[in-house]
């Protein structure tokens, strides 16, 4: 095993007294300590280069993780600069209930050393023979740790707080994002396009009436967030790699509020089984009759509405090529501009195609016996919603679209729906 005699602490400097022991203790065992408030002389003008200096003089770089230190600016741009320069990391946790509340999620899946309270004699024998230094027990094995999202994307999950998105951990103290959802009360509804509607193709039509047992559907289709647990938590894949760079699953990791992309139906499905286990809820992907009910059925004016808001086209309440940004966006964007469906629900115009769980079928009626079965690998699944780079045809919430289940693309992704009551 290597000694490690030089080394680098991070951390935030409301521990300072917990630090300034570890750094008399390492001292005392022949480890010289590079710590900011010493090793920063007065007058430094450039802080990011002496820093970036420091890590490449040291061998291994001590991580004090907190939920500060996890929320600081300076700690993630050390970390940022030690994934750069290849530097093992060693995680120590110093405070905080939950370890994943004190690291970045890339860091979550990391051994570490837990140096909470009492903890920390026994804390500072591993330590000092994960460094190599004789006497120490139990030594943790240095990881260098996998690529860390940007600081600009810690922000982003309390934007998922202010929407609703509650953090949660099952019983074994997995980590899992629990969506904001709108009821859909049981009850029928107009399903399809009138037979005159000059921009409905044949599968759309003709209109018809069906029931739909009660749900809860998604407010937002599933972020990036939300997903990346699933990936950490070995239930889901990661998503495909396209050749449009952009939406590499490491870009969509900096943009944790936008929808998850390049998912194909069946990891869409996996997610939703994932989510079913840690919530002891019934999750799934919704049927097109339930997602249709829910973009566009106005119960109170007994109507069926032909986008979302109305029957009105409005390019500013949508994310379309027509006067979009030209990319996906986040979810919620659109929120403040009259988005929403009669029951609440976002984003249903727009940005991305969402998968559903049914098969696809000659059109219609729907028949939830007949097309909501598992089919093969060969099967193809309806798509709806249109997306970012589609016209506002494709974002009507009559329009279907089809894919085969294996397939993924980089305007692909999907809600979830709360619930066990299917089509009658």
């Amino acid at each position: 095993m290597p000694t490690y005699q030089k080394v680098f602490i991070s951390y935030s400097h409301i521990y300072g007294a917990l630090i300034e022991q570890f750094k008399q203790d390492l001292r005392a065992h022949g480890i010289t300590v590079w710590i900011d408030h010493e090793s920063l002389t007065p007058g430094t003008l450039n802080w990011d280069n002496a820093i970036r200096i420091g890590i490449r003089a040291v061998e291994v770089v001590l991580y004090m993780a907190s939920p500060e230190a996890r929320q600081s600016n300076n700690v993630q741009g050390e970390l940022d600069v030690a994934e750069r320069e290849s530097k093992p990391i060693i995680p120590i946790w110093i405070a905080g209930d939950h370890w994943v509340d004190a690291v970045p999620m890339a860091m979550s899946k990391m051994q570490h050393i837990d140096a909470r309270g009492a903890r920390y004699p026994q804390a500072l024998q591993q330590l000092l023979a994960s460094l190599g230094v004789n006497g120490g027990t139990a030594p943790v094995r240095p990881a260098v740790v996998p690529p860390l999202p940007p600081r600009s994307s810690y922000p982003i999950l309390a934007r998922l707080d202010s929407l609703g998105f509650e953090g949660l951990r099952d019983p074994k103290g997995v980590p899992y994002i629990l969506p904001p959802v709108c009821a859909v009360p049981a009850g029928k509804f107009t399903m399809g396009s009138t037979q005159d509607d000059q921009e409905a193709s044949d599968d759309e039509k003709p209109q018809y009436r069906i029931e739909v047992g009660a749900f809860e559907i998604g407010t937002y289709p599933v972020t990036v967030a939300e997903y990346a647990l699933a990936v950490i938590a070995g239930a889901v894949p990661v998503p495909q790699e396209p050749s449009d760079k952009r939406f590499t699953w490491a870009e969509q990791q900096k943009r944790a509020d936008h929808p998850v992309v390049c998912v194909t139906w069946e990891n869409a499905r996996d997610y939703c089984r994932w989510l079913t286990k840690m919530t002891g809820q019934l999750w799934r992907l919704p049927t097109e009759a339930e997602w249709e009910k829910a973009a566009r059925w106005d119960a109170a004016q007994n109507h069926t509405r032909k986008y979302p808001w109305g029957d009105t086209w409005d390019k500013a309440r949508a994310n379309t090529s027509d006067g979009g940004p030209g990319l996906m966006t986040p979810i919620g964007l659109y929120a403040g501009k009259g988005d929403a469906s009669p029951y609440g629900a976002h984003d249903m115009a727009g940005n991305i195609w969402e998968w559903m769980s049914t098969l696809w079928y000659d059109r219609p009626p729907y028949d939830a016996i007949q097309y909501e079965k598992d089919g093969d690998a060969t099967s193809r699944r309806v798509l709806r919603g249109g997306s970012w780079c589609d016209g506002p045809l494709f974002s009507r919430a009559a329009y279907l679209s089809l894919n085969l289940r294996a397939v993924w693309n980089v305007i692909w992704g999907f809600r979830v729906v709360r619930g066990d009551g299917l089509v009658k």
